[in-house]
């Protein structure tokens, strides 16, 4: 059965809309051998809406990952950021390296480069990851939230 609907799926024999349930069905009775055909007639059908429903869930992750993290740390309004405070998008994923990445950054007036810390994922399987770049550095990528944040904090020292 599996092989007649995948078979289906990839003539271009359903609307996006029928994808989407054919989607959600496969996802509830775990058949992965469909999920992955219909995700992939989802993406050429309309790229809009794979966009809204894979790709914006991730991103979303992403960025509230960064987001508490700066929170806990109180990393979000510096009184003397010389980079502007705030969480921002990466350049590497508005130029499409990344799937997802949001940072924060941090430079003392006293400093030629910014110290920043970005959370990203690469791409829909892979796993989130952390970046930290020291002012006087080179980009260092972790696994652990607490990895990250003991490098950015030791980075954003000014003493």
């Amino acid at each position: 059965m599996s092989k007649k609907i995948i078979d289906k799926i990839n003539s271009g024999d359903f609307s996006r809309k029928e994808l989407e349930n054919i989607y959600s069905n496969a996802e509830r009775l775990g058949h992965s051998d469909i999920l992955a055909a219909a995700k992939d007639a989802l993406k050429q059908i309309d790229t809009r809406s794979y966009s809204k429903r894979f790709i914006k869930p991730i991103r979303d992750k992403v960025q509230e990952i960064i987001h508490e993290i700066a929170d806990s740390n109180n990393w979000a309004k510096w009184e003397d950021n010389n980079v502007g405070n705030g969480i921002k998008a990466g350049g590497a994923m508005l130029n499409g390296e990344e799937l997802a990445e949001y940072y924060i950054s941090y430079r003392h007036s006293s400093w030629k480069r910014a110290s920043y810390l970005a959370v990203f994922q690469h791409d829909e399987e892979s796993a989130v990851l952390y970046k930290v770049r020291t002012h006087d550095g080179e980009e260092i990528i972790v696994e652990t939230s607490e990895k990250a944040t003991e490098l950015f904090s030791n980075a954003i020292k000014t003493t």
